[in-house]
């Protein structure tokens, strides 16, 4: 080889090893780097059952009592009537954020001089009367669902009820809570509420479907004892969550 070939050639390696290589892509060995994280805590999804029981342990005499007898000579019904085990029926239970179907008409019934259902809900109310006289019933707008430790009486309306059978539909806001008497000295209270709002059963129990997943304030309202309980549950979407208003916290 002669002097000047192997000097072009020494020079041409020297050159070509002086040069960057260019990386060669390999999705095998190299995965992008997972996205930045940037500390929110995905919304929940899905929806669940809510199961609310309605509790008020060691419920005084006084309330549990009837407090006389109506003018047909019927004991009057006291303040709260507790289960074995404290639950309480009849109250009145509100989920911040369930949905609720349209409850229709609400019927309340003048009998034996009393009202029935005590408690009850819908988008419309309708008095009847089973009586076998004339009768009357006040209604009586104590305020609305959002401010239920604030009620006060405002306008009242009287509906006269000439015979058994007779019905009269009440007009109503959304969202209002009205009282309902009789005409007795002593009357006899009912309560409606024209509202997104649920009912305890006879074990003081009520079970919502269909709550979105996620946490959700819960009351519960008794008014005849004139109680409002509060607490919160966490909903898990597909799962039965049970949650307690205890009446009888402060």
């Amino acid at each position: 080889m002669s002097a000047r070939f192997a000097g072009a050639l020494a020079l041409l390696c020297a050159c070509s090893g002086g040069k960057p290589r260019t990386p060669v892509a390999d999705d095998a060995r190299h995965t992008p780097p997972p996205p930045a994280h940037d500390g929110a805590t995905p919304a929940p999804t899905g929806a669940g059952d809510l199961q609310v029981r309605v509790e008020w342990k060691n419920v005084p005499l006084a309330a549990r009592a009837s407090p006389g007898r109506t003018p047909c000579d019927t004991p009057r019904a006291p303040a709260v009537a507790p289960t074995t085990t404290w639950g309480v029926p009849g109250a009145a239970v509100f989920v911040e954020g369930a949905a609720t179907k349209d409850a229709g008409e609400s019927r309340v019934v003048l009998a034996a001089c009393a009202l029935a259902p005590r408690v009850s809900t819908g988008s419309s109310l309708v008095i009847a009367s089973a009586m076998d006289r004339p009768a009357r019933v006040t209604i009586t707008k104590l305020g609305d669902v959002a401010h239920l430790d604030a009620l006060r009486p405002g306008g009242t309306r009287t509906v006269q009820l000439p015979i058994a059978g007779h019905a009269v539909g009440i007009a109503v806001e959304p969202g209002g809570v009205y009282q309902l008497a009789t005409d007795a000295k002593e009357p006899e209270l009912a309560w409606f509420v024209a509202g997104a709002a649920f009912v305890s059963e006879a074990a003081g129990e009520i079970t919502v479907a269909g709550v979105p997943a996620g946490p959700h304030a819960v009351r519960a309202w008794l008014p005849a004892a004139q109680k409002l309980g509060k607490g919160s549950a966490t909903v898990v979407a597909n799962d039965l969550t049970p949650v307690t208003i205890d009446l009888a916290a402060p």
